[in-house]
């Protein structure tokens, strides 16, 4: 099926909820042969846009195009989709579930079991396609559930954590899956929580923080933007605010306390290296459970965009 160069356009997309969350201003892009990262934390608005896109959710504002058109059932069609929750019948056959995922997108039965065969062939599953999903391994029976995503031919796959659970063979024979289908022209939506998979499987990355698109572009470019400076571990909160201040630093609270101890992002200028803030801390004596300096790469720019996003505590 012949697709629009750009496979979904979000524009603008709000949807809250009464008891709160959800999303006040998400856009993106997303062009043929593409993979994009969907990066946020637990909470950031992922899955209220995936459900909106999806067609599960109505927006309360924005504007959700798939395919150069305004997104509407027919348009859904064309969407494999795969949910973080897993939801398998496990007393169902492995070729006739993903048959059944086909038909349920427009496709012809025949066409249907003709592609169940060929893509449980594809990644060494034809022995077991009429094994029932129950009897089937966690890895395998997550395998067969990414394949009824894609039986009826996709143009663009949405995927939510589409590796939990599989060994490393197994990922790469999704990896694999995943090349086929963008050398084909289809785009892909992958959510995760892994910065490496996205730095080593996206062209593009899209970062949600407080339900709003705080970045969204290539992966190389976000990793340029990664901040300067450290993440702490210190029961000294007091002690860490006047040592960063002496040498020009912010700090973000990044986590909940660990105990006495709270894990916090010292963002410093450029000119002031590592070993400057480490005897900063050690002419305050602040106690240090853990240093690591921040690294040039996807998770260093998403813990300072999604800091960004969240008012910064300044200390001078």
């Amino acid at each position: 099926m012949q697709t629009a160069a750009t496979a979904l356009r979000v524009d603008s997309l709000a949807k809250r909820f009464a008891g709160g969350g959800g999303v006040i201003d998400v856009s993106m892009r997303l062009e043929r042969g593409g993979v994009t990262g969907f990066i946020g934390v637990n909470g950031a608005g992922k899955s209220t846009t995936l459900r909106c896109i999806l067609g599960l959710l109505t927006p309360d504002a924005g504007r959700i195009e798939l395919f150069g058109r305004a997104a509407d059932h027919q348009a859904r069609r064309r969407l494999g989709f795969l949910p973080e929750e897993r939801g398998l019948f496990p007393r169902e056959r492995a070729r006739d579930v993903i048959a059944f995922h086909a038909r349920l997108k427009g496709m012809a039965r025949a066409d249907a079991f003709r592609a169940a065969d060929r893509l449980l062939e594809r990644i060494g599953l034809a022995e077991r396609r009429r094994a029932r999903v129950g009897e089937l391994s966690k890895g395998n029976a997550q395998r067969v559930q990414l394949l009824c995503a894609l039986a009826h031919g996709p143009d663009l796959l949405i995927l939510d954590e589409p590796f939990s659970g599989l060994d490393p063979i197994a990922q790469g024979e999704v990896h694999s899956l995943f090349s086929e289908f963008r050398a084909g022209g289809g785009a892909i939506l992958f959510s995760t929580h892994s910065m490496a998979a996205a730095e080593s499987l996206c062209d593009h990355v899209v970062i949600l923080a407080g339900g709003r698109t705080v970045f969204e572009g290539r992966v190389d470019e976000a990793a340029a933007s990664s901040p300067h400076g450290a993440v702490v571990v210190t029961p000294d909160d007091l002690g860490l605010a006047t040592a960063a201040a002496s040498v020009g630093g912010t700090l973000a609270p990044m986590a909940a306390r660990m105990g006495e101890a709270a894990r916090w992002r010292v963002t410093l200028p450029r000119e002031v290296t590592h070993p400057a803030l480490m005897r900063a801390l050690a002419d305050h004596s602040v106690p240090i459970f853990a240093f690591e300096p921040i690294k040039a790469d996807l998770e260093g720019a998403f813990w300072g965009l999604a800091a960004e996003a969240a008012p910064e505590r300044r200390v001078a």
